[in-house]
């Protein structure tokens, strides 16, 4: 008695054990079909779900392999019934038998139905109208049906039947036999498809050559080696006599790693009938026996029990397998879109983001002006020159210094002398000969200087309002992106040009306005001038008397170099002295004081008119920027469009990501 209580208890434990295992292997399975849905949405590399799939030529026995796995009464008839893949998952040891047929693998919306599993009728009707509400009729589609099949017994699994492949279309429609022929073959080749993953059953009708079987063909094209091809023999009961389905099953003429199985069908008759499936077992059971022919077939490939353990311990072996891998490849995938995603610009959808990243690029573009106005070389990078703002206009005010000096007179040419001589002429009657007249001293520079400072003071200015311009132009590009938001940096450099050359008129008044005073006023504290002057009168006083005796006499021509007195000058006053009278000596003294005030000159007009380039052109332009960034926010909002590779491009990367952590979350689930 405690013998049988323990033996009880046993096979209790085992039956318990095993309705544990049926349900996790489900789980899994449900999870599987899930996932498939989930990653086939996402773009880019594809990821490998474990799949069972039935393929098959129209007529095959293709629906018929699943209707005698299932229990389920799929549409039969004539011409096409089959337009969508049909995801079957079965559950065995459930509490009570319930059927869900729906288009979503969560069965969670409006066209799911709940139905008995015995309404064979309802059944049908349910999937034609879900293959309909897919497809046009006549036509074929990928979008898949997913129906979930709960009983009380029988193996757990899930398996996809394929439109079967024809060339027959269906009549009262536009697609040509051409074209659906096109359809189901490229649908099948495409399920098939090369993954590891994915266990074909191809259906083979008995009385055909298994050669002509086009699926067999696709199957072995993607599987040489067979090694993850299944042939499902069917229309077992309509064997002539003398048949070679069992030497053809052996796999001598066409390997298959899996085998071949041989499996009875329920005839439209027997389903009108209603003979359920353990009526067919049997009577498929009986068919072995009795049948000369199939008699002969060993054990381990009659019958659907058979077929379905094979399904079931490969699908089983599979999913182990699958889950921790997948588990790995979604998290690898979820960091690799991530960082995808960062690198993309900021998203410019909607108002707020536009207003944000116009004051954030316009923040960081003020920021980097200030920089480069400091002499900060790694603003964009050390070769970067363009940004190198100092560096840029004191090099252009070299230029200045340069030219100036090249283009204003000495000042101690004789044509200069002459004129001097002219003017004073015409001066007698109210200044004495031998004094320097200040009107004269005027005129005279103004002549020779103001032009020259005018124009290379704007010529400053030109120089380094295009230093600053194409700065800031370089910082626009390289926080926008080239080409990237073209309008917006258009836009921009008008905001930029319209402020700046309000700024550039006003530095041109202020150097405007310091030539007039070089022009009108003769001023200097500069000790230059007097010392100039003074050596000039030295060296003459120290060699007056040589100069005098002997025209040809050059003691002391060059002692006024060092002050920037020429030799050249010096030589021509030493020939002339012995003769020169005292109106030619305040000639040749105002000369050397012209020459003298115009050294001075230059060198106040080239410092300080950089000074003041510097200050109105370079220093308050940047105060002008960030006095302005609000403004040009608010008018350049509306210009913002996101560039549409970009858009779709982030599109991708958000829907990738979305999908991924669904998948991510269902996964963690196991």
């Amino acid at each position: 008695m405690c013998e049988l209580f323990t033996r009880d208890k046993n096979q209790q434990k085992k039956t318990n054990s095993r309705f544990i295992m049926l349900k996790q292997r489900f789980r899994l399975l449900e999870i599987t079909e899930q996932l498939r849905a989930i990653v086939g949405g996402v773009t880019g590399d594809k990821f490998e779900v474990p799949g069972i799939i039935v393929v098959g030529s129209q007529s095959s026995g293709k629906s018929s392999v699943l209707e005698h796995a299932t229990g389920l009464a799929f549409p039969r008839g004539e011409g096409m019934c089959t337009r969508v893949p049909t995801v079957v998952s079965v559950q065995g040891g459930c509490a009570k038998a319930n059927l869900m047929v729906s288009a979503n693998p969560e069965y969670n919306d409006d066209a799911t139905f709940t139905l008995d599993p015995s309404d064979v009728q309802g059944f049908g009707n349910t999937i034609t109208t879900l293959t309909n509400q897919l497809t046009n009729e006549g036509e074929i589609s990928e979008r898949p049906i997913y129906v979930r099949l709960q009983q009380t017994t029988g193996p757990t699994f899930t398996v996809t039947d394929v439109p079967g492949i024809t060339c027959m279309a269906a009549s009262g429609t536009q697609v040509s036999a051409e074209e659906i022929e096109k359809a189901t073959t490229d649908l099948t080749r495409k399920m098939i498809g090369t993954s590891e993953e994915t266990l074909v059953l191809v259906a083979l009708p008995a009385t055909d050559d298994f050669h002509n079987s086009k699926a067999l063909q696709l199957a072995m094209k993607a599987d040489p080696e067979g090694h993850r091809t299944i042939g499902v023999v069917t229309k077992i009961d309509n064997l002539p006599p003398g048949s070679d389905v069992v030497h053809r099953m052996s796999g001598k003429e066409l390997y298959l790693r899996h085998g071949y199985f041989a499996v009875r069908n329920r005839t439209q008759q027997e389903i009108n009938d209603g003979m359920d499936l353990a009526e067919l077992d049997t009577e498929e059971e009986s068919l072995f026996f009795s049948d000369t022919v199939l008699c002969e077939l060993p054990m381990e490939q009659r019958g659907m029990p058979r077929l379905l353990e094979k399904i079931y311990e490969e699908q089983g072996r599979k999913l182990e397998e699958f889950i921790p891998k997948m588990k790995t490849q979604i998290k690898d995938r979820i960091r690799e879109e991530t960082m995808n995603l960062s690198k993309l610009p900021n998203s410019l959808v909607t108002d707020a983001e536009r207003a944000t990243f116009l004051k954030r690029a316009l923040g960081r573009i003020e920021s980097d002006f200030r920089r480069c106005a400091t002499s900060d070389t790694s603003v964009i990078a050390a070769s970067c020159k363009v940004t190198n703002l100092s560096a840029r206009v004191y090099q252009s005010m070299l230029v200045l210094e340069e030219t100036v000096r090249n283009h204003i007179c000495s000042f101690l040419g004789d044509d200069i002398k002459q004129e001097l001589r002219d003017a004073s002429e015409e001066g007698r009657g109210y200044d004495l000969s031998n004094f320097m007249q200040g009107p004269v001293f005027r005129d005279a520079f103004h002549q020779k200087a103001s032009d020259v400072l005018e124009v290379n003071g704007n010529l400053a200015i030109d120089n380094a309002k295009k230093h600053v311009r194409a700065c800031f132009a370089a910082l626009v590009d390289h926080h926008f992106g080239a080409k990237v938001l073209v309008s917006v940096q258009t836009g921009l450099m008008h905001c930029f040009d319209r402020q700046f050359d309000e700024m550039t008129e006003r530095t041109r008044e202020l150097v405007k306005r310091i030539v007039e005073a070089e022009s009108s006023v003769t001023f200097t504290c500069n000790h230059y001038y007097a010392q100039t002057i003074q050596k000039f009168n030295d060296i003459v006083s120290e060699n007056a008397h040589h100069w005098r005796g002997n025209h040809h006499n050059k003691y002391g021509v060059d002692a006024g170099v060092s002050e920037g007195i020429p030799k050249d000058f010096m030589e021509r006053v030493a020939s002339s002295f012995h003769n020169q009278s005292n109106d030619a000596s305040a000639i040749r003294t105002m000369q050397i004081s012209l020459h003298a005030y115009s050294k001075v000159v230059q060198k106040r007009f080239c410092d300080i008119v950089p000074a003041v380039v510097m200050k109105e052109l370079v220093m308050n332009s940047t105060s002008m920027i960030t006095d302005n960034v609000l403004q040009w926010s608010e008018e350049l909002i509306d210009k913002i469009k996101e560039d549409p590779n970009v858009t779709h491009r982030r599109q991708i990367l958000q829907n990738n990501l979305e999908r991924l952590e669904k998948a991510k979350a269902l996964l963690e689930t196991v």
